[in-house]
């Protein structure tokens, strides 16, 4: 009798989630199919601003993948990669359990790049727990000071929608000072006229901007550049560029120089045949891509296809990234920006748009309990 191959999914990304629904229609060839995720719980990223600001409740913006690999006939197994051995095919997960695969697929996401040692810094991921954070620590740290400086280092899409939502949800405590930090201007990589915009939008909240503030030193909750200037901080947050896992660099895949896992057109490992890579975690050899969710999104149709096509010994298919995609962000007060090539727009219409598509796409999966914060 011809052994069944084990495909893992490792990580419960987007383009995981995706491929999963797929799978519910069309399945895959007979397989042992295993979901391994660090958490039950994975938010979707580009609901979280509006999570901040109080517009959506947490389990809006969260898929249930436990329930969404029952419903897929998945097996789910709760913990994150702490080692790979892609020669023996071998995972070590996080709670002790070792996976023997015959194809793998990581959609692990990235972390925020490190920076120099700080008392009270925290980062915006893991997101799970800066939500925790958010709603259980810091209402109560602004209430023990007469003056409270947050300071948000990353001027990204990410860092600008974080401070703009916090702003808009806690701006009514006047005792609270919001400061943007970045090593070059905001949004680098966005059109001049949407980094003008932006620019407008953090002016007219009262958002203090610090570009080309290159952290050099932290001394005593004090932030002091490579030219010399000082930012004092109650709370530091970390919205810097993508960073992967220590496992990635640790493992024999053949990674770039910051560590994301190498691949071809097909989504393929460069170095292992019978591993794909998708999403934050993958870098792509023959043209590097943004860490943008829409690629995620994108991805999951012919990461299906490949997984697919290899279970059952056919050629695989290309990637083709867009050269220009929708880019959709949350002023946090009711009002959005759009930019898509030479299109721009600003205002409420913009932010029912990017609302709908999001309701749109989370509509697919399964959510979790109303209560499921609590125990994350």
């Amino acid at each position: 009798m011809t052994k069944r191959p084990t495909l893992v999914l490792a990580g419960g990304g987007h383009t995981h989630s995706l491929l999963l629904k797929e799978h519910q229609s069309k399945p895959l060839p007979d397989c042992r199919l295993i979901l391994l995720s660090a958490t039950r719980h994975t938010p979707y990223s580009g609901m979280l601003p509006g999570v901040i600001s109080g517009h959506y409740s947490p389990e809006e913006a969260y898929i249930d993948l436990q329930q969404l690999a029952k419903n897929s006939h998945c097996e789910f197994i709760e913990g994150a990669i702490t080692h790979l051995e892609p020669d023996n095919q071998l995972i070590t997960a996080s709670n002790g359990v070792e996976i023997h695969y015959d194809l793998l697929s990581i959609n692990t996401g990235s972390t925020q790049s490190p920076m120099i040692d700080a008392k009270n810094c925290l980062s915006i991921k893991p997101v799970n727990q800066f939500l925790k954070w958010l709603q259980l620590e810091f209402p109560q740290k602004t209430r023990e000071k007469a003056f409270f400086s947050l300071v948000i280092v990353g001027a990204g899409a990410a860092g600008v929608e974080t401070v703009m939502a916090l702003k808009h949800r806690f701006g009514s405590d006047r005792n609270i000072q919001f400061h943007l930090i970045s090593g070059q201007n905001i949004l680098p990589g966005y059109p001049v006229a949407i980094q003008k915009m932006v620019q407008e939008e953090l002016t007219n909240k009262g958002i203090q901007c610090h570009p080309d503030f290159r952290v050099n030193s932290i001394e005593h909750r004090c932030l002091k550049s490579a030219g010399g200037s000082t930012l004092d901080y109650d709370q530091l947050i970390l919205a810097t560029s993508a960073s992967p896992a220590s496992w990635s660099c640790e493992s024999m895949l053949t990674t770039d120089s910051k560590g994301f896992v190498l691949v071809n057109d097909q989504l393929q490992s460069v170095s292992h045949n019978n591993v794909f890579a998708v999403g934050d975690i993958a870098a792509f050899s023959r043209l590097p891509l943004a860490k943008c969710g829409v690629y995620a999104v994108r991805q999951a149709p012919v990461l299906y296809e490949n997984i697919r096509n290899t279970l059952q010994g056919r050629a695989l298919v290309s990637f083709r990234p867009q050269q220009q995609f929708l880019a959709l962000l949350s002023c946090a007060d009711g009002r959005g920006i759009a930019s898509r090539g030479w299109f721009r727009a600003r205002g409420r219409l913009v932010w029912r748009w990017k609302d709908s598509i999001d309701r749109r796409f989370m509509a697919q999966f399964p959510k979790p309990a109303s209560n499921f914060i609590d125990g994350l």
